[in-house]
């Protein structure tokens, strides 16, 4: 958030050169309030582009075989550009390639899910998905497993056909965004 505060500043400096280089140009006869107007503009379009940018520049630091599960997307009236197209405010994912089966032949998948908000530093969520059933639950250090690779006392989610996160690791679909 300070860098984005920091170039939001910058964009309204450079906002007033452009301002201050227009009245320039037009020998003094576009009004004082001009400069003001850039100002603002460019602050507004840095912001813009700022938010619009977040989601794929932070891809580009994730793995690069990144499974989005599902986005989040931000609408507000404060933000009447967002009514056009919404930006990305946060997402979910995995790494196929950081998936393991908890044991040989258990069809148990242990999954980091990747918990990505603007603004808000990366969270690491283990999961556990059962395929077979349909199923997944979170996946704890105090967790204890038979030989099998199946928990013992885990409290599933069950039911949850229509799961995204379901759908992505068993059924890799992915998200449309």
């Amino acid at each position: 958030m300070f860098w984005t505060l920091v170039t939001v500043i910058i964009a309204g400096f450079a906002g007033a050169g452009i301002g201050l280089a227009l009245r320039h140009l037009s020998r003094k006869r576009l009004p004082q309030g001009v400069v003001p107007v850039s100002v603002g503009l460019c602050m507004i379009l840095a912001t813009i582009g700022q938010e619009y940018g977040w989601y794929n520049g932070v891809r580009t630091t994730m793995p690069a075989d990144l499974v989005i599960i599902s986005t989040r997307e931000q609408q507000s009236w404060y933000q009447p550009w967002t009514f056009v197209q919404p930006w990305v405010r946060g997402f979910i994912g995995y790494s196929p390639a950081e998936t393991v089966e908890t044991a040989e032949g258990s069809g148990l998948l242990a999954v980091q899910l990747r918990l990505q908000e603007r603004w808000q530093p990366q969270m690491v969520r283990p999961a556990l998905v059962d395929c077979a059933n349909n199923r997944w639950t979170d996946l704890t250090a105090s967790m204890v497993f038979t030989e099998t690779g199946h928990p013992l006392e885990a409290i599933w989610r069950e039911d949850q056909t229509d799961d995204p996160i379901l759908r992505a690791v068993c059924g890799g679909e992915t998200a449309a965004n």
